[in-house]
């Protein structure tokens, strides 16, 4: 769990926001409310043996990673990167909150903690 955030004077992203270590452990509110995501980097390549879910909560706090059930979840394959482009933002209007597990079913979520670090990057549209 820890997060670094560079802040950019473009017109398109004005923020980059990277998780290190993204995992069960709920991040809350990471960019201090409200904001739009441009762009979703996920970076499993250190997990050969897990896929990773990454989840998305609307919200600034009460979460519970398990029970709270994410906005939407996106996905990236084992020992693999992937990027997600929204070109007209996904606007989260409360706060960006967001984990990661290695366990997702289509009727319900787990806590799983991948077994070696991922890195999410989000990029946050001005």
């Amino acid at each position: 769990m820890a997060l670094i955030t560079s802040l950019y004077g473009s017109s398109s992203v004005s923020k980059l926001i990277r998780d290190t270590d993204c995992d069960t452990n709920i991040e809350l509110n990471i960019n201090g409310g409200a904001g739009n995501i441009q762009q979703i980097f996920i970076d499993n390549s250190s997990n050969a043996g897990s896929d990773f879910y990454l989840f998305l909560y609307n919200v600034a706090s009460g979460v519970t990673v398990g029970t709270t059930k994410p906005q939407m979840v996106l996905y990236c394959p084992r020992a693999k990167n992937k990027t997600y482009i929204f070109p007209r933002n996904l606007v989260f209007g409360t706060g960006i909150s967001v984990a990661g597990s290695t366990n997702f079913a289509a009727s319900a979520f787990s806590a799983a903690n991948p077994g070696a670090s991922v890195n999410v990057a989000f990029f946050i549209s001005a």
